[in-house]
């Protein structure tokens, strides 16, 4: 999916977009292109459009405080697919892992639950992090969603920088 970064009013990031959605904006006159892809444009058979990657919406709207939703997608996205302990980055052999496993009293949280591949979550089994050899490369945390949103696509997100 081609991802686009929409922009309130004052240029803060409140969102991200499929082409579909951010062409409707622009062509209905509730947003502008702020940057665009200039090697392919969106063709039709009259004419030829700009595809963007950052569009601005005109009107400026009261977004609420915007939270990260817990699942197996955004942990795997948070630790950008790779493991935290060897940092395979095979996304057919990764899994889920609990830092603290479920039966020693461990949560669904995002500060126990990290990406792993399968021969680690293997090697760490049901242990605490201080009964097995295996350490993490960095501690799980809880993203914001402007964290989120940098995570996206590390090549899109080049535009992006800037309004991040």
């Amino acid at each position: 999916m081609e991802s686009i970064l929409v922009l309130n009013a004052d240029y803060t990031p409140i969102n991200i977009t499929d082409i579909k959605r951010a062409f409707n904006l622009i062509y209905k006159g509730k947003a502008e292109i702020i940057k665009h892809n200039i090697i392919s444009p969106i063709i039709t058979e009259l004419k030829k459009y700009k595809r963007p990657t950052i569009i601005r919406l005109l009107k400026y709207v009261s977004i609420p405080f915007r939270k990260v939703t817990l699942n197996r997608g955004n942990i795997f996205r948070r630790d950008r697919y790779k493991c935290l302990y060897c940092g395979e980055t095979n996304k057919n052999k990764l899994t889920i892992d609990h830092v603290i496993p479920k039966s020693k009293g461990g949560k669904n949280t995002w500060q126990n639950l990290v990406t792993c591949c399968q021969s680690c979550n293997i090697k760490k089994d049901d242990k605490l992090p201080h009964e097995t050899p295996l350490k993490l490369k960095q501690q799980p945390y809880k993203p914001s969603y402007l964290q989120f949103i940098k995570n996206i696509n590390s090549e899109q997100t080049k535009d992006w920088a800037t309004f991040l």
